[in-house]
């Protein structure tokens, strides 16, 4: 049960029960909030919040919620690295009212992918043909169907109009700011930085949590893929200590990506790792995918900011083929992403032009 605890990142759920209390307590986080409706603005102190909202004729399970007389003109959902689920944004949309607003929170570098992403959902379900527009303070903004506004901004953004309403007036609002900009700062920081020690030191209660985290984020890579399809079951599984998350098939061969704590040391400073079930390659492309495979893992080492026992291929007949992926150390979080995208499309290039 240890292990379950882990891959819970339990302050993400913090940072928007945060979010409700504050929008609960103070009338400057109401005004913030209902503005980006068309909710009257002598409504918007008027409006209730609540946690994690459920209604029989809505779909989904928002965050957060603000409503006032049966009218949902509010719906904010906080968004760090994990995929949307199938009412986001649709779902989520159709149930406010015409005029309302659905606000996602994430991390900044995750607001350009994230608008695509919920672009192109609007389109297929026919709730709009708009872009995302800037709106010069830090939001993106799209209209869709019904006058009902889709919104993207990280959640520094959200945090800064918030102290600006409260112009000094509510110390205690400000204290509390402080305190939600220190939670969703680190939450940022935590999912793709890594310092050196932490890679050096190996498993941690801490350093867990951030490698299956940085896990997701290959996965997140993996699933829009237009070369890969995810087969199996998504759910995290542990095979003789190595975890993994899903398999994803590139033509007939299955690729795994996952975290083996037990190889993570000073030595080995990396807690991803990717492999091949090689039983699943063809006989005729086992020589050639070898020989590639190898010299792929090679190069992905060689690219590590440690010195290191490199990669040695198993050979050609073995039926499990292994490789490192290196994280990189005291690196910004834009650079760790770039990083690892870039490892995974010279993976997936290799493998596809093998298949």
């Amino acid at each position: 049960m240890h292990l379950v605890d882990q891959f819970v990142t339990r302050r993400e759920q913090v940072a928007t029960a945060g979010l409700s209390y504050l929008a609960r307590e103070y009338p400057p986080v109401r005004e913030v909030l209902g503005a980006l409706s068309a909710v009257d603005p002598a409504d918007r102190d008027r409006l209730l919040y609540r946690p994690e909202a459920v209604a029989a004729d809505a779909q989904g399970r928002p965050d957060i919620v603000g409503e006032r007389g049966g009218e949902r003109w509010v719906v904010v959902e906080g968004k760090f690295w994990a995929k949307l689920t199938d009412a986001q944004p649709c779902g989520y949309l159709r149930g406010v009212s015409e005029g309302g607003v659905v606000l996602f929170l994430c991390p900044s570098s995750r607001i350009e992918p994230l608008c695509t992403e919920l672009a192109e959902r609007v389109r297929q379900e026919g709730l709009g043909f708009d872009e995302f527009t800037p709106d010069g303070t830090g939001l993106q903004v799209m209209t869709t169907s019904g006058r009902r506004h889709l919104v993207v901004a990280s959640w520094p953004v959200l945090l800064r109009r918030i102290r600006a309403a409260a112009a000094g007036d509510f110390p205690q609002l400000d204290f509390e700011v402080d305190q939600l900009e220190g939670l969703v700062g680190r939450l940022e920081k935590e999912l793709v930085e890594w310092s050196r020690a932490e890679l050096e030191q190996g498993v941690t209660r801490g350093t867990f949590r951030k490698a299956v985290t940085t896990a997701e984020l290959l996965f997140d890579g993996m699933d829009r893929d237009a070369r890969t399809t995810r087969t199996g079951n998504p759910k995290w599984v542990d095979r003789n200590g190595v975890h993994f998350r899903a398999r994803y098939a590139v033509g007939g061969l299955h690729l795994y990506v996952g975290y083996e704590p037990e190889k993570w040391s000073p030595d080995f400073p990396t807690p991803l790792t990717f492999g091949i079930w090689s039983p699943d390659v063809p006989q005729e492309l086992k020589q050639p995918l070898h020989r590639a495979y190898s010299g792929l893992a090679a190069r992905i080492w060689a690219a590590s900011d440690f010195p290191g026992p490199g990669f040695t291929p198993a050979h050609e007949g073995a039926t499990w083929w292994w490789g490192p992926i290196p994280v990189a150390a005291d690196r910004p979080a834009d650079e760790t992403r770039a990083r690892l995208t870039q490892g995974l499309d010279e993976l997936l290039g290799t493998l596809d032009a093998l298949r």
